[in-house]
């Protein structure tokens, strides 16, 4: 099952900034990551039109637009599950913005002391407040630290193959996303080889 993280906190407390963040920070380290807006007010957006005449009928209604596409039921809440394996189905986590009544794991932005009780499931701590309840506390401009904290609770610690390019002898920085995909790629194809598991290799390439 894909892992969902719910990003909490009140009106205007960061939390759009904050997943942009990580996702951003998810992907350069080669996460695919999704992206769910939980909101209160009625997504239906074509009351009074035939559109709207075939949802209040209960009919399901696909809106396929120029700019995109819009799925639209009027059958009661779907499930976040069913939401993600239909829409979702390729990614590695997901980032639900919003869902402080949802039982999921997730960072709450803004103060702790401020957080409701019945709020669960907290992994972090996001913002400028004392930390609390030995939960651990990340502030703006850590959001790196943040992201590889979550990859490790959520995704758990896969090794990433160590890789560095030289060019004429001299190192050529790479960024971790590129690192990653270039050492997963050369061990793809060499791990059928005898010999090759768990030994430093190094391939020479001459152009």
């Amino acid at each position: 099952m894909i892992p969902v993280l719910a990003v909490s906190g009140f009106k205007k407390s960061g939390k759009t900034t904050l997943c942009r963040e990580l996702a951003a920070c998810f992907q350069e380290a080669g996460v695919r990551v999704g992206f769910v807006k939980r909101t209160h007010e009625p997504s239906v957006g074509c009351r009074g039109t035939d559109t709207g005449l075939l949802l209040e009928a209960g009919v399901p209604t696909l809106l396929w637009a120029p700019d995109g596409l819009r799925a639209e039921n009027r059958e009661g809440q779907p499930r976040l599950d069913w939401i993600i394996e239909r829409f979702m189905p390729d990614v590695d986590l997901v980032l639900l913005e919003g869902g402080k009544s949802l039982s999921l794991p997730r960072v709450w932005v803004g103060n702790p002391e401020e957080c409701p009780a019945e709020v669960k499931g907290i992994l972090a701590w996001f913002g400028n407040s004392p930390s609390a309840g030995g939960i651990p506390l990340f502030r703006p401009g850590q959001e790196k630290d943040l992201a590889a904290y979550l990859h490790d609770r959520l995704l758990g610690r896969k090794p990433v193959p160590s890789v560095s390019l030289h060019v004429d002898g001299r190192k050529i920085p790479l960024k971790p996303y590129l690192e990653g995909f270039l050492g997963q790629a050369i061990l793809g194809m060499i791990r059928s080889l005898k010999g090759t598991e768990g030994r430093d290799i190094t391939i020479h390439v001459r152009n």
